[in-house]
């Protein structure tokens, strides 16, 4: 049964990945002149950085340092993300049904789906954990697996990885890095917890 079939799922355009040429003078440019805060950095000199403006969301932006760009598109992907674990079940069940080829990881702070549409753009849908991990983390997962199982294997995974803990505890401690950026009414209303 495809998507079209099944109640609507919300889809909540959350992050883009970009390959840059010119690591520093994209963190700088984003961080100085859109006020961008690096919330978290692969190890090296020529890491990924991870970038957001939002005290809600864990990154926004990522930049990847590449040496070869894709001709295609200085685009690694666009990413979605949906409520709950259940939603993105459906429609990983959905997607199986059709033409793309699917990876199913976690990053240990999200269970995700990475596919490429008809044209070859690269999309990823995801949901949250209830955890934070520095990133990058990335591991396989099976989404046929029960949700309870799921969950109890992916804490396995993660538990002593760095900057392992409660995605609500990683929120408050980079809070005052966001001043200006209050939640929204609908976000205190619904208690949101959220961080990809």
């Amino acid at each position: 049964m495809t998507a079209a079939e099944q109640p609507i799922i919300c889809l909540c355009l959350s992050h883009f990945e970009l390959y840059v040429r010119d690591l520093a003078g994209m963190e700088e440019f984003y961080t100085r002149y859109l006020g961008f805060v690096v919330t978290d950095r692969d190890a090296g000199d020529n890491g990924m950085v991870f970038l957001s403006r939002n005290p809600r969301e864990h990154h926004q932006l990522v930049l990847n340092p590449a040496v070869d760009p894709p001709p295609q598109s200085p685009v690694d992907h666009f990413s979605f993300r949906v409520e709950t674990l259940a939603d993105l079940k459906i429609l990983h069940r959905s997607l199986e049904s059709g033409p793309a080829a699917l990876q199913t990881v976690s990053h240990g702070n999200s269970w995700s789906i990475y596919f490429r549409d008809p044209d070859g753009n690269r999309l990823e849908l995801f949901t949250d954990t209830p955890w934070h991990v520095d990133q990058p983390c990335r591991f396989e997962i099976d989404l046929g697996l029960d949700e309870t199982e799921l969950v109890a294997i992916t804490e396995k995974t993660i538990r002593e990885l760095p900057g392992f803990g409660p995605a609500a505890d990683w929120r408050d401690r980079h809070a005052s890095a966001f001043v200006g950026c209050e939640p929204t009414r609908a976000d205190k209303e619904k208690g949101d917890g959220r961080q990809a």
